[in-house]
């Protein structure tokens, strides 16, 4: 039987203000995340990096090279689907060796692991050389790996820290740094577009924020949790009372131990993910981030440059910086809401508002657009019919899916398997990443309506799953969330599995 109820259901004893201080600097990471996600839209249609890399890319001419996205040449259109994917393919390495880190060397090195790796595949790209596509690819690699470290390093160290009142808010601060740095990149993208290397120093700027994190990590807490696990009682209690700014902090303490007592202290290993009582959860995890991704948020961000530039006239970067602007606005209310509103809820409505905004833009597609292979020739009515309901699909998923599928998988499995469940649910999340990534080439195939369709399905099968299996977690003790996960509790019930339920826990010595 997990141990929880009575002293656990009691307000976190001390201070929070230090805690918020040091989840907020650690999630600045998350400003490079989000940065180098929004450079890439904006520079695929930038004239400096269409010179580098495409002008005389195997004969191709200027004009070819400002085709229509239906339209460009299949050697450009490979190389920037491959430019994106092999980013992705780094990602997932990244949050791997982000799992195997931070068991070994703890959730701070994990960060700073991250800002290293993002640095070097960063200057590289940089400095690559005019047409030197394989440099480039190299550099995107490394990239992924800083990228896909930071995106599983960061929920966990802030969901790890915070009090559990303020778990959703703090674990998914990442989020609001991620639209921090893409709305930062929009903006950029707008000063340099025109710049000779512009595509250069948009890209070096990214360095920045990696490099602020990577010289203060160190000077915070490590997590109590991760402490406790590996250095013992005391060193986890004086971590704590130093995080809590409290001597009173028996409580707390009193539950890591009692989760890491009912789950064995010996090692982890991955196979123990697949026990019968974690591989419910790990199934949940691996699907939400499978699911985020399959919304179409990254397509929307990393090619809306190209998309709305066919369908509103040479006005791609501005229509990106549009949407970024409504991401990040739409993420400030996010870290209120997730705690107050609750993770599933928001899930469902969010999911409910983006099949409204993509079947819109689909539709002002079909209805405003010729769609034809060359041209697409859009009335201005459909075209910004498009943008503001792709405005629309993005304030949905910055309120919802956004921060929630990084906070919700960070919270719901046990400390000794925590670090690889969030690393295989990470890892799944830039798999499914690399795959939407290739959307493009399904335009001369669905055309951009049908693309706007098969989002649209893909978000109603979301939100279903999320109604069938996704149980509420706010203001649960993290130690205490096994109870909603019990065999014969619905993902329906709003309120946990009761106190007395006998729960198998997986015991490391007996797995």
């Amino acid at each position: 039987m997990v141990s929880g109820g009575g002293d656990h259901d009691a307000p976190t004893e001390g201070s929070r203000a230090y805690a918020i201080v040091v989840c907020v600097f650690a999630s600045l990471g998350g400003i490079f995340f989000g940065y180098d996600q929004g450079v890439t839209g904006g520079v695929l249609v930038m004239d400096s990096f269409l010179k580098d890399f495409c002008y005389g890319f195997g004969g191709n001419t200027i004009e070819d090279c400002h085709k229509d996205s239906q339209a460009l040449p299949d050697n450009w259109s490979t190389y920037t689907t491959l430019y994106n994917v092999l980013y992705y393919l780094g990602c997932i390495g990244g949050a791997y060796l982000g799992g195997v880190v931070a068991d070994k060397f703890g959730r701070r090195m994990t960060i700073f692991t991250a800002g290293v790796l993002f640095c070097i595949g960063t200057l590289m790209l940089v400095l690559t050389n005019s047409g030197n596509h394989t440099l480039a690819y190299i550099a995107r690699i490394i990239q992924g790996f800083g990228v896909g470290n930071s995106s599983f390093s960061l929920p966990i160290f802030g969901a790890e820290m915070a009090p559990k009142e303020l778990r959703g808010m703090l674990s998914g601060f990442m989020q609001m740094s991620i639209v921090t740095g893409l709305l930062l990149a929009g903006i950029i993208n707008y000063v340099v577009k025109d710049h000779g290397g512009g595509w250069r120093t948009t890209n070096a700027v990214a360095m920045a924020f990696p490099v602020i994190v990577m010289a203060g990590i160190f000077c915070v807490p490590e997590s109590p949790r991760w402490t406790y696990k590996v250095k013992g009682r005391e060193s986890a209690e004086a971590v704590l009372k130093r995080l809590r700014r409290t001597e009173n902090v028996g409580v707390e303490l009193q539950a890591i131990g009692d989760a890491l007592e009912e789950e064995g202290n010996d090692k982890a290993t991955w196979s123990d993910l697949w026990h019968p009582s974690v591989r419910p959860r790990l199934i949940i995890a691996c699907s939400l981030q499978l699911l985020q991704q399959a919304t179409g948020i990254n397509p929307i961000f990393t090619y809306g440059g190209q998309i709305f530039q066919d369908v509103v006239g040479n006005n791609g970067i501005v229509s990106l910086l549009i949407l970024q602007i409504v991401n990040f606005v739409s993420t400030i209310p996010a870290m209120y809401w997730v705690d107050r509103v609750g993770r599933r809820r928001l899930l469902l409505l969010g999911g409910v508002g983006m099949v409204i905004g993509h079947l819109v833009s689909a539709i002002a597609f079909t209805a405003g657009c010729s769609g034809d292979t060359d041209k697409s020739n859009c009335s201005t009515g459909a075209g910004w019919t498009m943008i503001v309901f792709s405005a629309f699909f993005v304030f949905n998923f910055a309120i919802s899916w956004g921060p929630v599928c990084w906070i919700y998988p960070a919270e719901i499995f046990p400390l000794n398997l925590r670090a690889k469940a969030v690393s295989a649910s990470t890892m799944t999340n830039w798999c499914m990443g690399a795959l939407m990534i290739g959307i493009p080439k399904l335009f001369k195939y669905l055309n951009i309506n049908g693309v706007f369709f098969l989002f649209a399905a893909l978000c109603s099968l979301a939100g279903a799953y999320v109604w069938f299996k996704c149980p509420e977690t706010k203001g649960v003790l993290l130690e205490d969330i096994e109870q909603l996960f019990a065999k014969g509790v619905s993902a329906r019930d709003p309120r946990p599995a009761p106190k007395d339920l006998n729960i198998e826990t997986p015991k490391i010595d007996e797995a």
